[in-house]
């Protein structure tokens, strides 16, 4: 994934937002949430952002 791929279309989140938010503390799944709102109305990225966590804890 490239930094500025579109991660939640729902409020377009990027790759870079969610990585930004992890390096200011969100590590898990409800943190990106409540930092970047990704994830919240439909849910459909819910899967594409565990799987770029899961990239970034390694």
């Amino acid at each position: 994934m490239n930094d500025d791929d579109i991660i939640c279309t729902c409020y377009d989140v990027t790759v870079k937002d969610i990585k930004d938010a992890y390096a200011n503390g969100a590590k898990t799944l409800e943190e990106i949430e409540e930092a970047t709102k990704a994830g919240t109305l439909c849910g459909a990225c819910i899967g594409d952002i565990e799987s770029l966590l899961d990239s970034l804890n390694k």
